[in-house]
């Protein structure tokens, strides 16, 4: 494959794959391997907040080390991660090792893209990364949701290792060999207002969305393959959106478009709680994640345009971070939650997710447009 942006946005479906593949099945995984509950919160605690710990020095390492290197070494150090998961070898401490790869790949990838493409094509490229890493999503969930029947749970999880190895090997030559300006803060102020409401929704996702898959097959009595499916078609749709986000953040602007976005998304979140009826519940779930999801195209567009090449690996690696702060905190205390209240604790553990996004939506509403007048133009229709 010759093309350079064509491989990348291969190599983004391939780490998607493998890193929805161990999303849906770590805590199955570790069900099986007898971990309690609130022990699965925990490891869901660890895999996160590691990237808090590794922000600050990748923030420095990853335009020294090139952003080709940078997803060389996120290949090798996602693969011999998962390796300890999958085998139970000191798995907190394999957990630790896997979390801090999503950091690098994501503080390599979204840069790179930037750097590639003309200012305009932004909103399109960010779309079409995030097609590609929610259709490997999908094939994902379809494949652990299969693998569950013909091979022991404990030991599906292996079966992530190819596509991090074989997203590593993507990486173009010559992107191996290109370094970065030096990691640079230019405008603190326009850091904090991009990352306030990633904050909000970070400590939402993180009291329900670790946890979905297993309070749907609770709660609905479901096996593995059917949560599998309810996912997989879920990311479809939410792949589908992504397209459609271009032509919207032109006519809407980027903002207005990450507010209708996740704005939308907050009556089926509350469908998805508190509904006993299951077709409305998968309606609610495949609406909801795409509704909410599309919304990342843009804001990562946006981002990119508010900041310049030296700010934006830092940049890409303090949102990381933050969110797994955020979902490591959300989820440690939910984990607690549920092991007090059971199945009852998702009463309120929606109902503060809903709060919180909605406190996100309404920040774009009424805050941003005074807050993050640096942007200027990128936050209307010239995105």
């Amino acid at each position: 494959m010759r093309s350079p942006t064509l491989r990348l946005l291969l190599a983004a479906f391939l780490w998607s794959f493998g890193g929805m593949f161990v999303f849906f099945i770590l805590n199955f995984h570790l069900e099986a391997l007898g971990y309690s509950r609130e022990a699965i919160g925990l490891a869901q605690a660890v895999l996160s907040s590691v990237g808090v710990v590794f922000a600050p020095p990748a923030a420095f390492f990853i335009p020294r080390m090139g952003y080709g290197r940078t997803l060389l070494l996120a290949g090798g150090m996602a693969s011999a991660g998962l390796l300890g998961v999958g085998l139970d070898r000191e798995t907190y401490v394999s957990l630790a090792l896997y979390g801090t790869v999503g950091l690098l790949f994501q503080g390599a990838l979204i840069p790179l893209f930037a750097r590639r493409v003309t200012r305009d094509r932004t909103v399109g490229i960010y779309s079409l990364q995030a097609a590609a890493t929610t259709v490997g999503g999908f094939a994902a969930n379809l494949a652990a949701g299969y693998l569950t029947r013909v091979v022991a749970v404990d030991r599906v999880i292996l079966f992530a290792l190819p596509a991090f190895l074989l997203a590593a090997l993507l990486v173009p030559s010559g992107e191996a060999r290109t370094a970065s300006p030096p990691f640079r803060i230019q405008v603190p102020r326009v850091w904090l207002t991009l990352l306030f409401p990633q904050v909000l929704v970070g400590v939402g996702a993180g009291l329900v969305i670790p946890f979905l898959n297993l309070y749907l097959r609770e709660k609905f009595h479901l096996d593995y393959t059917g949560v599998s499916w309810m996912f997989a078609v879920s990311s479809l749709a939410t792949a589908l959106s992504m397209l459609l986000q271009p032509p919207l953040a032109r006519r809407l602007g980027a903002v207005r478009t990450i507010a209708l976005m996740q704005g939308l998304s907050l009556p089926f979140l509350a469908l998805l709680a508190w509904s006993t009826w299951i077709p409305l519940v998968t309606a609610s779930l495949l609406i909801r994640g795409a509704l909410m999801n599309a919304a990342w195209p843009v804001f990562n567009a946006l981002a990119m345009r508010c900041l310049a090449e030296e700010e934006r690996p830092g940049f890409v690696v303090v949102q990381h971070a933050l969110w797994s702060l955020t979902w490591a905190a959300a989820s440690g205390i939910s984990g607690k939650v549920q092991a007090t209240l059971g199945l009852r604790a998702f009463d309120l553990l929606f109902g503060g997710t809903l709060v919180l996004y909605a406190a996100a939506t309404l920040y774009w509403i009424f805050v941003f447009p005074r807050t993050g007048q640096r942007c200027g133009r990128s936050m209307e229709g010239s995105v």
